[in-house]
């Protein structure tokens, strides 16, 4: 491991030149970081790139340990949307009156945004679902009505529930609007 120095006050550690974990090719970058949240406090970011196949994906822990918790929060305005979201690989995202959700599968990525970015994210996913040439007219449908309570929720037209389950403890919805439920046991 070498350490290529330090960029705003954080030490940032990369390993090159190792194997890839979906095309076996030794392409891939592994790399970390510590940043420090103003919310949250110190969290470690790790990614991984590869040059070969462009896999890439991005994890993130807190560097004092979180308690597992599920997460929710009522989004009722336009103010709501820029309300504070780290969300870590292991993490589960749901809209319930949407029935749309991100589970901790895997291929789950961890980052750091606000409510406005997950819904882009499921807004994105749902655009690219919807161009499915298998799909029928009413799923087709369906999710056309999800993008469009979308833009009612960017609008603050729409109040939804933004559902966080996570066993790691590694997220978080910094706000005081935000209900926690500490939780003791996997799903």
């Amino acid at each position: 491991m070498t350490q290529s120095g330090e960029q705003d006050n954080r030490d940032i550690f990369i390993v090159e030149n190792q194997q890839c974990p979906v095309c076996a090719q030794e392409k891939a970058t592994f790399s970390e970081y510590e940043i420090e949240d103003a919310y949250a406090g110190p969290i470690a970011i790790f990614t991984i790139r590869c040059l070969a196949c462009n896999f890439r994906n991005s994890d993130l822990e807190f560097i004092e340990p979180g308690k597992p918790a599920e997460y929710t929060l009522d989004i009722e305005s336009k103010e709501d949307l820029s309300i504070r979201v780290i969300k870590s690989g292991n993490c589960e995202i749901k809209i319930p009156s949407f029935r749309i959700s991100v589970d901790s599968s895997m291929g789950s990525e961890g980052f750091i945004t606000n409510v406005e970015g997950i819904l882009q994210r499921f807004e994105q996913q749902i655009k690219v679902l919807k161009e499915d040439d298998d799909l029928d007219k009413v799923q087709r449908k369906k999710l056309k009505n999800i993008l469009k309570g979308l833009e009612e929720v960017y609008a603050g037209e729409k109040k939804i529930t933004l559902k966080m389950r996570d066993d790691s403890g590694n997220s978080a919805i910094i706000s005081d609007k935000v209900k926690i439920k500490k939780i003791t046991s996997k799903k």
